[in-house]
């Protein structure tokens, strides 16, 4: 991560005092491993009460110093590291698990600041975590200050598909290239180009940006041709002006229009290291 790990102030923010306290299990049974859903630090134990995670379990903190860990014990024969590969394997439980996994995520981010994990973070212990969390306290700390009054919003460009391939596709009158790359016509690469207006326009009230290559076009597509796909990571003041500019410039060309997701807690601006 690169912007988004500094504080939006320019220097490191001191961290509220953590309210959270360990409850559970410092030394789990065998048969458990510990899932890490997020960090924060600042955390009023009781917005925990009666909220559950993957496998249903009961989500409680971990704390060190000022930060504070918000984990569930598992079974490891469902998600411990032999197991998980083959779980998520299947869509169904991915979408199943990555719900439950959000909705914990959400929950915490809703009043507090959160540094979100990957989905299945596992680790032995509550012992790990804590020493894991001490390691990286100064690195954690920086983080959480700059998401402090942040959302994430997504936004994909779509440009209209034309299922006949005829003079209406903005695809039309592609060539290729002596090395295979295949160039679009004008009106494909003018719906790009506009896109990439719309993205700079976007980046410009964004405390940091993410893009994500755009799935190659394909014929028959019926949700349209994506031509850009991108993160931003807002002040959550600026949320209704965002999703404001992303409906007035998608209206202003006929053909284009755009999916905007959101908010979200800040998952594609945290480190991508685990905890």
């Amino acid at each position: 991560m690169s912007q988004a790990r500094m504080a939006r102030n320019g220097g490191m923010a001191s961290s509220a005092p953590c309210r959270c306290h360990s409850a559970g299990l410092d030394d789990p049974a065998e048969d458990k491993v510990v899932w890490v859903y997020a960090v924060t630090a600042d955390l009023d134990p009781g917005r925990l009460s009666g909220l559950t995670g993957v496998g249903g379990e009961p989500v409680r903190a971990v704390a060190e110093g000022d930060l504070c860990a918000v984990v569930g014990s598992v079974d490891a024969a469902v998600f411990g590291e032999k197991s998980l590969a083959s779980l998520l394997a299947d869509q169904t439980n991915i979408e199943m698990i990555g719900r439950a996994h959000h909705q914990v995520v959400a929950t915490v981010a809703s009043d507090d600041p959160v540094v979100p994990l990957r989905l299945a973070t596992i680790y032995a212990d509550d012992l790990t975590i804590r020493v894991l969390l001490a390691e990286r306290l100064a690195e954690l700390t920086v983080m959480l200050e700059s998401f402090r009054g942040t959302q994430e919003w997504g936004v994909k460009v779509r440009v209209e598909p034309w299922a006949d391939g005829g003079d209406g596709d903005p695809r039309a009158a592609s060539s290729s290239e002596p090395d295979g790359t295949t160039v679009w016509g004008p009106r494909w690469q003018e719906a790009e180009d506009y896109a990439q207006e719309i993205d700079r326009t976007l980046s410009d009230i964004a405390i940091a940006t993410r893009r994500h290559a755009a799935p190659y076009p394909r014929f028959g597509d019926i949700e349209g041709w994506t031509v850009h796909s991108g993160v931003y990571l807002l002040d959550t003041e600026r949320a209704a002006e965002f999703t404001g500019i992303v409906r007035k410039l998608t209206e202003e060309r006929a053909g284009l229009w755009a999916d905007v997701t959101g908010p979200w807690p800040p998952y594609s601006f945290a480190d991508r290291q685990e905890v």
